[in-house]
């Protein structure tokens, strides 16, 4: 019995020590899955490279644009630009804008006395092309690149694009004079090869001029089928000109 019974403890030993006991198994964070993929590309320099590059290269073109705020003239605009980049985020520019003298729809309403009061002593039109115009615009600009990249049109096209802001002065050419003035802006290209791109600007010019609705002359507005007047005729004002211009340039 004794024999039998030491048996039956060496067993009862055995079965306990071979029991299966929890443990903890950690992992590093580099073998764990997570949700997110990172792209892979086959050439990756590519990829990272810069394909437009502008640093000390001259870029011409032309377009055409708004003067966003003339109320009494045409408000369309054409115009041409240079400029010559430093590096690849200093520069300087040249915008030149060609204005319209021929009267907007409402000028030719106030032309034709439309909403205007009728009677002696009151002004029956309007007629603000006998009043000087601004013709061209020339300003002359630093250039900073603040941003390039690349942005992904289809699967299987990528256009390259840069922002930038420029500030500057330059000269307003009126009918008879030409004054000062100073601008400021901002603009963004899309290029479609290394040396073609679309440009879009925003500016706003500052500058004097005369005041088309304060002539200091008598009756002290400009009745239609008089002769054209002189910038002297005028009382002087600042204008704040908002202009959009699109146009495509050429880098050499």
């Amino acid at each position: 019995m004794r024999f039998v019974s030491k048996i039956v403890i060496l067993i009862l030993l055995a079965l306990s020590s071979n029991r299966v006991r929890a443990e903890t198994i950690e992992f590093s964070e580099e073998e764990l899955a997570t949700e997110s993929v990172m792209p892979v590309f086959d050439k990756t320099v590519v990829v990272r490279e810069r394909k437009v590059k502008t640093a000390s290269r001259l870029e011409v073109g032309g377009g055409f644009g708004f003067n966003l705020a003339e109320p009494l003239y045409d408000q369309t605009v054409f115009n041409i630009v240079g400029a010559y980049h430093f590096d690849e985020i200093n520069g300087m520019n040249l915008i030149s804008m060609f204005l319209s003298s021929q009267l907007s729809s409402a000028g030719n309403d106030l032309k034709a006395g439309k909403g205007l009061a009728q009677g002696p002593g009151l002004p029956g039109s309007y007629d603000a092309s006998r009043a000087p115009t601004a013709q061209n615009i020339t300003f002359a600009n630093y250039q900073f690149t603040a941003y390039y990249g690349k942005i992904s049109v289809t699967k299987d096209f990528v256009m390259n694009l840069s922002l930038y802001g420029f500030g500057g002065l330059g000269m307003v050419k009126w009918t008879d004079t030409s004054k000062f003035g100073l601008d400021a802006g901002f603009g963004q290209k899309l290029y479609f090869s290394p040396n073609s791109a679309v440009r879009f600007d925003m500016l706003l010019a500052v500058y004097q001029g005369a005041d088309p609705t304060d002539p200091k002359t008598s009756p002290g507005y400009l009745p239609a089928g008089g002769a054209p007047l002189g910038s002297s005729s005028f009382n002087t004002t600042t204008y704040f000109r908002p202009f959009m211009t699109f146009g495509y340039v050429y880098l050499f």
